[in-house]
């Protein structure tokens, strides 16, 4: 998992609230990598732990928690509100030590009621959102007392370095004035790893090579004439 380049201290840092079983919010802006850096923590631990991947909804948070406690869950999302929250409070009672909420939304009033029962239920929660301001969590931010909060930032220069080192390895990148190429991605990117990522894969196109450098500068704006119109 690449976006684990340079996180040893976040890593380090969310097993130790998660062994004193505190509730966690993770957060921080779009591509630094706080999902792929639960799914590397997850990964070493096999205790009952529920992954929910999409919470932007009441509907999408109850689909997941059933479809993570459950072994037959085909029929799950064609289930009403009512149903699935029957589901749910059974697999609650199961005890999981923790239910992971990624990609979590604006919490409407009908959602944040069901959050404050998992808590009630002593489930301890680990939320991934880009933000702790009400447009970012909604009615969520109300109950943020009971949380540690984990700030992902982007990756330092040493980091960013690093992370630039495997993706120049990775795609095949040759450039003749590395410390240069590597400063400019670093400046146009501000450490963001996935931005990191998407010019070094644009810097394989012969079109950004000019006299044995690589213009980071146009390669850039092709990335965010991308974006937007994507």
């Amino acid at each position: 998992m690449i976006s684990i380049i340079g996180r040893d201290k976040e890593i380090n840092l969310i097993n130790t609230l998660m062994q004193q079983r505190k509730n966690i919010i993770v957060f921080g802006e779009e591509g630094v990598g706080k999902s792929t850096i639960i799914q590397r923590i997850l990964s070493d631990k096999n205790e009952n732990i529920l992954h929910v991947q999409k919470n932007g909804t009441l509907r999408e948070t109850l689909i997941g928690i059933a479809m993570a406690g459950l072994q037959h869950s085909s029929a799950i999302e064609n289930l009403n509100i009512l149903a699935l929250k029957k589901k749910c409070y059974a697999i609650i009672d199961k005890a999981p030590i923790y239910i992971v909420l990624d990609h979590m939304g604006r919490v409407e009033p009908k959602h944040y009621t069901f959050l404050i029962y998992l808590l009630e239920k002593n489930i301890h929660l680990l939320v991934i959102s880009r933000g702790l301001d009400k447009k970012c969590i909604g009615h969520l931010r109300m109950a943020l007392y009971g949380f540690e909060k984990v700030e992902i930032k982007n990756l330092d220069r040493a980091a960013s370095n690093n992370l630039t080192d495997y993706f120049m390895k990775e795609f095949g990148i040759k450039v003749t004035k590395e410390a240069e190429f590597k400063q400019a991605i670093f400046d146009y990117s501000g450490g963001n790893p996935k931005i990191i990522k998407g010019l070094c894969f644009l810097a394989r196109d012969v079109k950004y090579q000019k006299n044995e450098a690589i213009d980071v500068k146009l390669m850039d704006l092709d990335r965010r004439i991308s974006e937007a119109v994507h």
